[in-house]
């Protein structure tokens, strides 16, 4: 008695799960930066280079260099967009970031003057429902790094360059503030 093909392929592709998932093999990660593709074998080396390319445009940027951000979905539209719409807290978390890289979320809670972090994951649900309409996600705007210790886990927020450039395009934070 031969078996459907659908059932060969469910078989198959329950066994390579297994395989990848038991064994730890590293898959290669891709990802586009500035109009080119860039690869990485696991994760973490994908998370180091794409913090080293952002890294070398903000470099570029605060030295007055122009930088050509090609295939951001980020444009001086989308970002009035997102800002017309966004409450006072979430512009003051994006003006935070702006000013602040690689911040903790402690250091947002109080630079806010927030309560506490559940206050502040209140600030970044809205923003994302806020984001979901205009077709983007949260992580098109910001970054979020995650490191444990024996004390817990740290946050660490940093802005995109492309929402930083497209804003920039508009004479934000300033004029918005």
């Amino acid at each position: 008695m031969s078996t459907s093909p659908k059932y060969d392929l469910d078989s198959t592709l329950r066994f390579i799960y297994s395989t990848f998932r038991n064994k730890n093999y590293a898959m290669a990660i891709e990802f586009k930066h500035n109009g080119r593709i860039w690869r990485a074998d696991t994760a973490e080396e994908a998370i180091v280079l794409r913090r080293r390319l952002e890294d070398e445009d903000d470099e570029k940027l605060a030295s007055g260099e122009e930088v050509s951000i090609v295939n951001t979905d980020w444009t001086p539209d989308a970002v009035t967009d997102l800002l017309k719409s966004s409450g006072d807290l979430q512009k003051r978390f994006l003006s935070y970031l702006y000013e602040h890289n690689n911040v903790t979320s402690t250091e947002i809670v109080k630079a806010l003057k927030l309560q506490s972090e559940e206050a502040f994951a209140g600030v970044l649900s809205g923003l994302s429902k806020k984001l979901k309409k205009t077709q983007l996600h949260p992580g098109d705007l910001y970054s979020v790094t995650v490191q444990w210790t024996s004390d817990g886990k740290i946050r660490r927020f940093t802005l995109s360059t492309g929402f930083k450039w497209a804003a920039e395009q508009l004479g934000w934070p300033e004029t918005w503030i």
